[in-house]
């Protein structure tokens, strides 16, 4: 009887042995598998330019974190997704130099990135292209001239319309690193 409970306990503790190797190398495999992924984007491009704010961050030890303001950040690429989804072009009307664009907001957020992005895009358009953007309310929406003197860019500022005229420059990743950092207050 003795041999028999010797034989069981040792089958018993063989049993769980290897239960718990087998059940550790799986929780291994899936601890390795889960930041070995073939898959590089994050979700959505608001939670991709965070995640990629964050590791920056995180790589600088330098980074004062006190100044820190991502939600700064999300707010400002809130307004962006909003400028770009929440707002119908209404008319694109060719002028002698240039364009003129009818947009309409369809959201509250929209109305509100609208006036944001025109406090400043217009004098960052100037600067890096020379192009002259000048929107005016009104009731409806927004009218956007854009102008150059540059007979060779004409064209391409009707082809860029009102989605390419907001993307142009190459200011966008700077400007959302200043947020980020603290280093630009957004209101």
């Amino acid at each position: 009887m003795k041999n028999i409970a010797s034989y069981s306990n040792f089958c018993k503790n063989i049993l769980v042995f290897f239960f718990i190797a087998v059940t550790s190398n799986s929780v291994a495999q899936q601890k390795q598998n889960m930041f070995n992924s073939p898959l590089t984007m994050p979700g959505n491009e608001i939670f991709g330019t965070i995640q990629e704010v964050v590791h920056t961050l995180e790589a600088d030890s330098d980074t004062d974190w006190s100044k820190v303001s991502l939600e700064a950040l999300r707010q400002h690429l809130l307004d962006m997704k909003a400028f770009t989804e929440e707002v119908s072009v209404e008319s694109q009307q060719n002028i002698e130099n240039g364009i003129v664009i009818q947009v309409k907001p369809e959201t509250e957020r929209a109305v509100g990135a609208l006036k944001r992005l025109f406090k400043m895009h217009p004098a960052m358009l100037k600067e890096e292209k020379g192009w002259e953007m000048i929107p005016k309310q009104n009731k409806n929406g927004w009218t956007i001239t854009v102008t150059t003197k540059d007979k060779s860019e004409i064209e391409k500022i009707r082809a860029l319309g009102y989605i390419g005229l907001l993307a142009e420059g190459a200011h966008h990743q700077f400007h959302h690193w200043m947020i980020a950092t603290g280093q630009i207050q957004m209101k």
